[in-house]
């Protein structure tokens, strides 16, 4: 199966329960992109009205490689001369604070699963009714890993485990596939010339990178004085001065990885006491088996059962179902509860929340199999369905091709 394969493939709507005010400080508009990640969107915004990305708030982050169409807001109002071939930004009203997730009731998506075996075209009928009679497990999927796609580590763990100038390293000098050319350049010199603040500082491109280097000359070279040994508070501090964003991104990955890997370990012990039949698939975060069909007893308990995302502050008795679970996470990661705690980092936070463990994809529709027009010998299937806030539609794609022994040949996310 291919998803993605043109942006038009995978589009998104935002269902939004913000209401224009007749007055209120924040400007609300809608982005409708294609092909951009939001971040990447409000920046560009950003520069054009001369402002900082800061100033900017999006409810939502939707996926790059897609149609999408979201609200986000401004702290004021923005020029109407900007424009772009990739997105249009729409006036939409007045709020009296800034846009947030909360904002989110629910997203929309049309998905078109591309390159599709006859084998996988026999089993996405079945799957359908199961996916509608049962739910899918709630995964985070590859498009919260992107912050690992390098492969060598998630910096939040660094960052639990004290290891700040590692996280530092794996931000700014790892350069990752699908960089621009200027941060793939910044990212290799800084493989090269580690530790050598200055040198690194004239060798690099202006950028959020550069600056942060520039912060690490200040700190280890002081006038008439020999050059001081960055050390881990000093790697502490710079990494407080990451684009706020991208430090969410960071500490939202990781704590993704602990959610699936609960999630995992509970119905693998579901598996065993032999209550349920999985079938293994894997993503970026690692392996995400899921369910086939549920038994009437356990779909009324898994369908309002929620896991942790957990933070120091997490209660574990609040979650009899998760706990053993957790715990052996953590254990298998080699941290604690109170690691979470991030104190050397007061701007940088764990923060517990809950997730529920199913998700059910509302007024799901799947077209007949059609030939693919992109990929000949090939076949395609439509769908369109809606997800609640949070809930990842490819998941719910990888789960219609669910049991014909194959792997997505492109993902994107």
């Amino acid at each position: 199966m291919k998803l993605r394969q043109v942006p038009s493939d995978f589009i998104v709507t935002e269902h939004s329960s913000f209401t224009p005010q007749a007055t209120g400080r924040y400007f609300v508009y809608r982005l409708d992109k294609r092909s951009l990640s939001t971040l990447e969107a409000l920046s560009i915004i950003a520069k054009r009205a001369g402002l900082r990305p800061k100033q900017l708030s999006a409810s939502g982050l939707k996926d790059k490689h897609a149609e999408a169409s979201q609200l986000f807001s401004a702290d004021r109002p923005l020029p109407g001369e900007i424009k772009d071939d990739r997105f249009t930004v729409t006036f939409v009203g007045k709020s009296d604070r800034p846009l947030t997730a909360a904002f989110i009731d629910a997203n929309s998506f049309k998905l078109v699963l591309r390159g599709l075996t006859p084998e996988e075209c026999a089993v996405i009928a079945q799957n359908t009714a199961e996916i509608r009679d049962c739910g899918v497990p709630n995964y985070y999927d590859n498009q919260r890993f992107g912050s690992n796609v390098h492969g060598q580590g998630f910096i939040s763990k660094a960052l639990v485990q004290g290891r700040f100038e590692e996280a530092m390293r794996l931000h700014m000098a790892v350069p990752h596939r699908k960089q621009s050319l200027r941060d793939k350049n910044n990212r290799r010199a800084a493989q090269e010339l580690w530790g050598k603040w200055q040198e690194l500082r004239k060798r690099m491109t202006k950028s959020p990178e550069q600056a942060l280097v520039a912060f690490l000359c200040t700190t280890t070279y002081r006038a008439g004085a020999e050059p001081l040994v960055a050390d881990e508070a000093m790697f502490a501090a710079c990494f407080e001065r990451i684009t706020p964003s991208l430090r969410i991104m960071y500490v939202a990955a990781y704590q993704s990885l602990i959610f699936n890997e609960t999630l995992r370990r509970f119905l693998e012990a579901e598996r065993d006491q032999q209550r349920v039949d999985l079938v293994q698939l894997q993503n970026r975060g690692g392996f995400i088996p899921m369910h086939r069909f549920l038994a009437p007893a356990q779909l009324r308990e898994w369908r309002d059962l929620e896991f942790p995302l957990v933070a120091a502050s997490t209660k574990l008795d609040e979650f009899p179902r998760a706990r053993e679970h957790v715990e052996a996470v953590l254990a298998a990661e080699g941290i604690t509860l109170e690691q979470l705690r991030l104190k050397p980092l007061p701007r940088t936070r764990f923060k517990a929340a809950k997730r529920k463990i199913l998700m059910f994809a509302k007024d799901l529709k799947v077209s007949d199999v059609l030939e693919d027009d992109l990929n000949p010998g090939r076949y395609k299937v439509e769908t369109s369905f809606t997800l609640p806030r949070g809930s990842f539609a490819t998941i719910v794609a990888r789960r219609l091709a669910l049991g014909a022994g194959t792997k997505d040949e492109q993902d994107d996310s």
